[in-house]
Formats: C-alpha cells, sequence, structure tokens
C-alpha cells in the first residue's frame, strides 16, 4: 500500500490528549505485530504505541475460529480510562480497487472519535473512506418505523460526511446505507483493507457488541475498535 504525506488536522475526537493505540499481537499469527501505517500514524498524531502480546492464549487467537476468547480481553483494554484505542492486525485480503477504509457508523456523536480515527487512518494508507451504515431487514418492507429508520440512516451519514469533510477536505469519502443487520457488514464479504468501528465506552465495564465480536469473528482485514465518549 502506498503511504501519504497529509498532514493530520486538529478535530474533535472527544479524548482528553492524544491517547494511545494498543497493538494486539496474536504470537502464533507471525509478521509484524505493528503495521508501518500505525507507528507512522501514532508518531505523527502524537498518540503513544503499545504492543499487547498475548502471550498465555491459545495459538491461532485471533482467526476466526477462536477470536471470541480474546473478546472480554480486548473490551477491557477499551474500557480503560485514557480512550484506548485497540488495534487487531490481520492479513487483508486482496479485493478490487484502490485502498478502502470502511468506518462502521452507529450514531452520532458517540461515533465522533471512529470517524476521526478513520479519516486519519485512510489518509495514512493512501485510502479512500466509506461510511457505512445498517438498516436491519427485519423491519420489513411494509412495516412501521422502516421509513423513520431509512430517513435517520440518511441523515446519519450525510452528517457523517459533513464532518469528515469538515477536518479532512481532501480525503475521498463516500457513504453507503445498507439493508442489512448491523453486524452483517462487518464479515468476510467486506471489501476493505481496514475497518474502523466504536467499542465500549471508556472508563466503563461494558462488552463488546455483536457487531464488535463480528468484527473480531470475521473481518477479512485488520480492525481498529475505538471507545465511545463515557
Amino acid at each position: 500500500m502506498r503511504h501519504a504525506s497529509t498532514a493530520f488536522a486538529t478535530r474533535p475526537t472527544g479524548r482528553v490528549g492524544p491517547g494511545r493505540v494498543v497493538v494486539v499481537v496474536d504470537p502464533a499469527a507471525g509478521g509484524s505485530p505493528a503495521p508501518e501505517w500505525a507507528v507512522t500514524w501514532c508518531r505523527r498524531s502524537g498518540r503513544e504505541l503499545v504492543l499487547h502480546p498475548l502471550e498465555t492464549t491459545p495459538a491461532g487467537l485471533l482467526v476466526a475460529d477462536r477470536c471470541a476468547q480474546a473478546a472480554a480481553h480486548v473490551a477491557a483494554l477499551l474500557t480503560e480510562a485514557d480512550g484506548t484505542a485497540v488495534l487487531v492486525p490481520r492479513r487483508t485480503i486482496a479485493h478490487a480497487g484502490p485502498p478502502r477504509v470502511v468506518a462502521a457508523l452507529r450514531d452520532l456523536p458517540d461515533d465522533a472519535a471512529v470517524l476521526a480515527d478513520a479519516a486519519d487512518s485512510a489518509a495514512q494508507l493512501a485510502a479512500g473512506l466509506t461510511i457505512v451504515h445498517g438498516v436491519p431487514t427485519s423491519f420489513g418492507e411494509r412495516s412501521v418505523g422502516l421509513a423513520a429508520a431509512v430517513d435517520h440512516g440518511r441523515r446519519l451519514l450525510d452528517a457523517g460526511v459533513e464532518q469528515v469533510a469538515a477536518f479532512a477536505p481532501e480525503l475521498a469519502v463516500t457513504a453507503d446505507l445498507v439493508r442489512a443487520r448491523p453486524h452483517e457488514l462487518v464479515g468476510e464479504e467486506l471489501e476493505a483493507d481496514l475497518l474502523v468501528l466504536g467499542g465500549p465506552r471508556a472508563g466503563g465495564r461494558g462488552e463488546l457488541g455483536l457487531v464488535a465480536r463480528t468484527a473480531l469473528h470475521h473481518a477479512p482485514c485488520p480492525v481498529l475498535l475505538v471507545p465511545r465518549p463515557a
């Protein structure tokens, strides 16, 4: 992948200070524990980069059939009060088209930091950014509430695009409203080089939600989990 020289603009993220990025390292996975783009991103943004080996875990922890064992561990890292983001490296599956970062947006302003970190990551990877939001298929085409949910999703995506454009005007941003359950957006069919999504609230005792657990299980690319504000 190409590496951008884009300067990072100051943007609201809901954090106190630059925070840190913890790279969860599975010794059985092999390869570089911290991607080059993440090292450069942290250096430029002033964030601390921390390697966190999972030395006592079973082999293959972060592959799809075993990574559920890591969910509680990752959740504990995300709920630290300093706003720690967690990067789970994974070899990216080749896909058609240019480099692409996908930000799974649940709601705003809770996911403001998700958008900020997704934009920074896309700039560092010289990638386009796609913001996605899912409207569950369980509504049914004639269900009461479907129109409101679709309208909310469109307004949410419009707000997300506007927010990114405000602090990263040179970034190519698209939005995608998908008729699918939110956790279905982050599975094996995802075509991305990085998936960014929100995790538990910083300083809380929350667990990873269904979308985050699905991403850890099945996303075919690295996953960056960003804590939601306390």
